[in-house]
Formats: C-alpha cells, structure tokens, sequence
C-alpha cells in the first residue's frame, strides 16, 4: 500500500540531491571562468592594454556578477582608472561594487573609495556624504579621511575631532603607522582646541 508513497519520497529525494551537485557543479564552473577572465584582465593591465582589460571586465560584471571575480575587478579598473587620472570611470566602477557586491566587507571599501575619488574631483561635500552611514571594519579610515576633507575645508577643530575619532577606533597594534600618522595630525592641528 505504502510503496507508491516510499518511490514518491524516493525520486523527490533523489531529485534534489541531482538538483544540488548540479547546481554545485554549474557555481564551480562558473567560479572557474570567471576566474580566468579575471587573470587575462590582470595580464592586460600588466601589458598596459586598458581597453582589452574593460572589455574583459565589463563581461565578469555582466555575466560573472554574483562572484567574486566580479567585485576584485571593478576595485582593480578602478585603481588603474584613478592612477590614470580618469575619475569618472573610477567613480563608476566604485558604485558598481557599493551597489552589486555579495560581500558585506566590500561596499564600505568601495564608499570610502569613492569618497576620496569625489574629493579628488573637487566635491568635498558630496565626499563627507559618502563617510555617513555603515563604515564595516574602516570606521578609522571613514574618520581620517573626514578628517582630511575637514582640515581641507578650513574647519581645523572638526578635523582634529575625527582624527581623534580615527586614532581611538583604530587602536590596533597591527596598525603603527597608521597611528602615527593621525598622532602627527592631531599634533599639527594642537592650537585648533585654543581656536
């Protein structure tokens, strides 16, 4: 009586475990073309071949966008796009990450990026726009590079309070030299508390 409901149960389970591998297998191959894609890219960079390495990056993104391989190269043409003075193309790579990356880690990186890109651009304010909101792990960054805008602005006390900020949130001894720096800073911006 019960033996139509045990095949049942059977070609169910059976059906999902094939779905799974299968599924499984497609993410690996997915994973692995993306990832071979990603090194030609970098070899283009290499070559100085920046039209070839876009190309080959906007296809990670466009059919690669769930992996990994997508984030690692929209941050990598944007490094070479500010290194090459081309802001606008780094911004649009940066948003690209802050707006599609699966991983949490990566959208702070990508907004303190862009902030300095805008500030580079000559928008402080839309920069300090950017530092609100979820810093993840770079919350001392966020403030040191507020701390920059800020001390660019004129605003010597605002400055001084979030390289203050900056140095406690970042109290880490795998950081020295990032706290001598802000230490320097605050140093420098000494007489703003007397202002």
């Amino acid at each position: 009586e019960n033996w139509k409901s045990l095949a049942g149960g059977l070609i169910i389970g059976l059906d999902g475990i094939f779905g799974w591998q299968g599924y499984q297998h497609y993410q690996q191959n997915q994973s692995a073309q993306a990832s071979q894609m990603f090194e030609d890219m970098k070899n283009f960079l290499k070559q100085q071949k920046t039209d070839e390495a876009n190309a080959i990056a906007d296809r990670i993104l466009a059919e690669y966008a769930r992996t990994p391989y997508a984030t690692n190269a929209a941050l990598k043409l944007a490094q070479q796009a500010v290194e090459h003075g081309k802001l606008d193309d780094a911004a649009k790579r940066l948003q690209w990450v802050i707006d599609n990356s699966k991983d949490p880690g990566m959208a702070p990186l990508a907004r303190l990026r862009l902030a300095r890109v805008v500030w580079q651009q000559q928008k402080p304010d839309d920069a300090l726009k950017l530092l609100d909101g979820d810093h993840g792990d770079y919350a001392a960054l966020y403030d040191e590079l507020r701390g920059d805008i800020k001390l660019a602005q004129g605003d010597r006390s605002a400055a001084r309070a979030a390289y203050a900020k900056a140095l406690i949130e970042g109290a880490t001894p795998a950081a020295p030299e990032q706290q001598g720096g802000l230490q320097r800073k605050l140093d420098d911006l000494a007489d703003a508390v007397n202002s």
